[in-house]
């Protein structure tokens, strides 16, 4: 059997391996909006009370601090959009409880790339 690369570097962790499928960008260099654009667009929607489009600029803002190697950055953003949908996506508690690891795992699989 082939492991993807991804599983190969979580070497077993099979929670931090979905939560990490779910949220890496699989081609950062596509991402056209900056972190403080993201984060700017998701207070802005938090503080309006649309919560959909919200947590989806915090998702945005984690996955970025993520690449950048920003474990302070991927807990508060990651936090902020679990608090929004609660165990609906438990993938975002994953990432922020174990930030620094999501930081490891994710450079080790954009140095890979």
């Amino acid at each position: 059997m082939v492991l993807s690369k991804l599983q190969e570097i979580t070497a077993g962790d099979d929670e931090m391996y979905r939560s990490l499928s779910r949220l890496l960008f699989l081609d950062p260099k596509k991402i056209t909006t900056s972190l403080e654009d993201a984060v700017s667009q998701a207070t802005a929607f938090d503080s309006a009370g649309n919560r959909t489009r919200a947590e989806v600029w915090y998702r945005i803002a984690g996955g970025i601090s993520l690449y950048r190697g920003d474990a302070e950055g991927v807990r508060k953003f990651f936090e902020k959009a679990s608090s929004i949908v609660g165990d609906r996506r438990p993938e975002y508690k994953t990432i922020a409880g174990r930030s620094q690891d999501a930081v490891n795992l994710a450079r080790k699989f954009y140095e890979s790339m």
